[in-house]
């Protein structure tokens, strides 16, 4: 369990310093939108998918509960990675490709060592693989949020509506 926070602690820090070290502190404005998107749908997420969770944040010695890792998702690290993300994006369409790959690897390489030291479980049919492939998914999404936003939320919500058929979610199930 001390190994986990240990691991959470340096990672949410790392989310931090990396915001404020490589971001891109005077457009910041031009991200902003961007942030609040992936705020909304992590916490539109976590909402829905409350009594069919998908993936589990255990706790650790600090943080006792899977909703208080989720607030902590929606309000730091996942503002400082799109920050991050959006603050270094190369202009090159080939370049976005493999920086989109670089990212998914990043988040993969994450979750699999937070797997590992048991920080995150899978259920009804989720998997890291699967993880892998929804990453490719969000960090395309924050590309297409940052030019054409319509296009995001019309995606978002086809991808969302495909999570929900193909991990046998209904309706009873959402809070």
């Amino acid at each position: 369990m001390l190994t986990l926070l240990i691991f959470r602690l340096v990672l949410l820090s790392s989310f931090i310093i990396s915001a404020v070290a490589l971001g891109d502190w005077k457009s910041a404005g031009k991200y902003y939108p961007t942030v609040l998107f992936i705020m909304v749908v992590n916490l539109t997420a976590s909402f829905l998918t409350y009594h069919h969770v998908l993936w589990n944040f255990n706790p650790d010695a600090l943080v006792k509960t899977h909703t208080v890792l989720e607030i902590l998702n929606s309000y730091i690290a996942l503002p400082c990675t799109v920050f991050v993300f959006l603050s270094k994006l190369p202009s090159n369409k080939f370049y976005q490709y493999a920086f989109i790959g670089l990212w998914v690897s990043i988040f993969g390489t994450i979750e699999f060592i937070d797997k590992i030291i048991g920080g995150i479980t899978y259920q009804h049919s989720w998997s890291w693989q699967v993880s892998i492939m929804f990453n490719f998914a969000i960090f395309s999404i924050l590309r297409i949020h940052y030019s054409k936003p319509v296009w995001a939320w019309i995606i978002t919500f086809i991808v969302g509506f495909i999570i929900l058929i193909v991990f046998n979610f209904s309706s009873a199930e959402m809070k």
